[in-house]
């Protein structure tokens, strides 16, 4: 694998080779122009611009999980399957951020996305506990019902 590093002063640009020993955090960057370099992935070795990628890949997949969950909460037709599908997205994130940003991402950044995952849990798991609830009533109604006749 070749390495190259890009500095950029003032208008002149400078692409040189080089081989580095350092490991940082690794993406394949999200680049759509024809025109530039085309780039396989990219190591970050700056621990603040890598903080900085990450609280925005993460800002963007809690969005999108948490409106997956907000819309399950909401629907009233939602079942347990439904619950246990978004417990299981949210068991990932967690995982992730636990596991694969935990070097890369501050710790106060770390527990601020899995506090909020928490509280996501937390009401998932209640109204999980709702739905067993009103099924287990249900199961016991018809069999007071099935006894009587």
């Amino acid at each position: 694998m070749e390495n190259y590093i890009i500095k950029k002063r003032n208008k002149n640009k400078k692409i040189s080779k080089f081989d580095f020993e350092e490991t940082g955090y690794v993406f394949k960057p999200n680049i759509k122009s024809k025109n530039l370099i085309e780039i396989t992935n990219l190591s970050i070795l700056n621990v603040e611009l890598t903080n900085v990628i990450l609280k925005k890949k993460l800002d963007k997949s809690f969005r999108k999980l948490a409106r997956i969950i907000l819309s399950v909460l909401k629907d009233e037709e939602s079942n347990s399957g439904d619950i246990l599908i978004a417990l299981d997205e949210l068991a990932k994130e967690k995982s992730i951020i636990t596991r694969k940003y935990k070097e890369y991402l501050k710790k106060e950044e770390r527990d601020k996305y899995l506090k909020r995952l928490n509280l996501l849990e937390a009401q998932l798991k209640e109204k999980l506990f709702y739905l067993n609830l009103i099924e287990e009533r249900k199961r016991a109604e018809t069999m007071e019902k099935g006894h009587s006749r």
